[in-house]
């Protein structure tokens, strides 16, 4: 059985993935940063345990070692993203979501892909102002306490501006992220930060999704789709815009599935 490792060189982490020819999945692991010298470390380990037929990579290739070029096919992000939340959600239509350090948003239409749209709000965000306001970096972390916590105690709501509804928005609803600070809770906090990042990207995905009839077919992927919050955040902004999120497993580890995924069916075509 022949096996191929695909790599994703994200931002913040590097994400791995060994696939087999029937399409399982064989080994996942990551690293916390997008060093060379770590990456090639991680490939030579996988390559004594698994021997690898083939090499995928995706993501930022700035830097690439000697050693590699000629070695691996390189498949555009996009591709591996739209690719890899196919695969992942077993869709053949759908939008994917990609919450990595920033959001990004795909087509996948039966091999067809596409860049819709996207926002800088991500984990990037999430880690900057979870260190500046509740001194946590981690977006797990964050999570954890957000549980625990109130997005409204510093959100402005509908309700504290005179309005019991505005067209579709409930007076609950968010009028401004941050805009009414009546606590400082870390629990709280987080809870602000994550509301903030779930609701952009939300919104974002929900218009893209109603442009390309997708409604009830965005599927999220990424390090932050992991999050519960972010999970129960996105299902509140589908039912108020009548679309559905949906989140696979391996979501982490959607994009190096991806690129595997997209070269083959080019081979294939």
């Amino acid at each position: 059985m022949k096996t191929y490792l695909s790599t994703d060189r994200g931002a913040s982490f590097t994400d791995f993935a060994v696939l087999s020819s029937h399409n399982e999945i064989i080994h996942t692991t990551y690293l916390p940063n997008r060093k060379w010298e770590d990456i090639l470390a991680v490939y030579n380990r996988i390559d004594q345990e698994f021997s690898p037929c083939e090499l995928f990579f995706t993501g930022s290739v700035q830097g690439l070692p000697e050693g590699l070029k000629g070695k691996i096919h390189t498949i555009s992000e996009i591709e591996a993203i739209a690719f890899g939340g196919a695969f992942v959600s077993g869709k053949e239509k759908c939008l994917v979501v990609s919450m990595g350090t920033g959001t990004a948003v795909a087509l996948f239409d039966h091999g067809r892909t596409m860049h819709i749209s996207g926002t800088g709000v991500g984990g990037g965000t999430i880690s900057g102002l979870g260190l500046l306001l509740a001194g946590i970096k981690d977006p797990l972390q964050l999570n954890h306490f957000a549980l625990g916590g109130k997005a409204s105690a510093l959100n402005l709501t509908l309700s504290e501006v005179g309005y019991e509804q505005v067209g579709f928005l409930d007076g609950d609803l968010t009028v401004s992220n941050f805009g009414s600070i009546k606590t400082s809770r870390k629990e709280d906090l987080s809870a602000a930060i994550l509301c903030m990042a779930a609701e952009v990207t939300g919104v974002i995905a929900s218009l893209s999704a109603r442009i390309y009839h997708l409604e009830e077919d965005i599927v999220v992927t990424g390090n932050l789709s992991r999050s519960n919050y972010i999970q129960s955040s996105l299902r509140s902004v589908g039912q108020l815009y009548n679309t559905r999120f949906h989140f696979p497993e391996n979501p982490e580890y959607a994009t190096a599935f991806g690129a595997v995924k997209s070269f083959f069916y080019k081979q294939i075509k």
